[in-house]
């Protein structure tokens, strides 16, 4: 199952008081099979995606996106935002990259990222991560492997080769000025975890993660799990 006809309205929520007003020229970095920027053309920005996947580019395309089949380091023009959708956590060079995209903006232009936190999990958004896909698969909606052993290390251990959400914001800050951040739910997003496949159909199992999802939120409202999600932006 995509989880993109989910996963884009939310984002869309969050990300649109970002945005300059269409037609706005929007560059998204790891646009992957497109769904958000497609979702962004049809608000009418000039969305063009670019991503080093050939098989994501291809997808992308198939869903009318203007893509670029290349590294961000190899693009040049000028946008009014510059947009890294969960792609920054792999970055090799987080100052770089974001120093690159700092000069492909229009004066007063913004660099916007959404990511994920993964050193914010605590021992509870652990447990709510792995109760919820150990539920999903048990009801035959996910195939995955759960983990065993202490699930926080776990959790750890799968994430901690990727950047913290908190170098990212501070690189972000060096980019340009004026950081705003915003913290959203994600691990609704995150439960199928690593290499784990959905089972159709696909109307029961976006049923249940919507569930998932209200259940993150109502928790992270009552202090009970941590806002593990970001949107973050500077200008230029």
């Amino acid at each position: 199952m995509d989880l993109s006809p989910l996963a884009v309205p939310h984002t869309l929520v969050n990300l649109k008081p970002m945005l300059p007003a269409p037609p706005a020229r929007v560059l998204e970095v790891g646009c992957g099979r497109g769904a958000l920027a497609a979702a962004l053309a049809g608000l009418g920005y000039r969305v063009t995606g670019v991503d080093r996947d050939a098989g994501m580019v291809a997808a992308a395309g198939e869903r009318g996106v203007p893509v670029i089949h290349a590294d961000v380091h190899d693009i040049s023009g000028e946008y009014d935002v510059v947009l890294f959708t969960r792609s920054l956590h792999h970055a090799e060079d987080l100052d770089g990259v974001l120093a690159h995209a700092a000069t492909l903006l229009a004066p007063g232009g913004r660099i916007v990222i959404e990511e994920f936190a993964w050193e914010r999990v605590d021992r509870d958004g652990a447990h709510f991560l792995h109760d919820n896909r150990a539920v999903l698969v048990a009801a035959g909606l996910l195939d995955a492997e759960l983990p065993a052993g202490d699930l926080l290390d776990a959790w750890v251990g799968g994430h901690d080769f990727l950047h913290r959400g908190s170098a990212m914001l501070a690189a972000l800050g060096r980019a340009g000025s004026d950081l705003t951040t915003v913290p959203t739910s994600v691990l609704w997003r995150l439960v199928d975890g690593r290499g784990g496949s959905w089972i159709e159909p696909a109307d029961r199992a976006a049923t249940a993660v919507n569930a998932i999802r209200d259940a993150e939120e109502r928790r992270i409202a009552a202090g009970m799990l941590p806002q593990v999600g970001l949107l973050a932006s500077v200008r230029r």
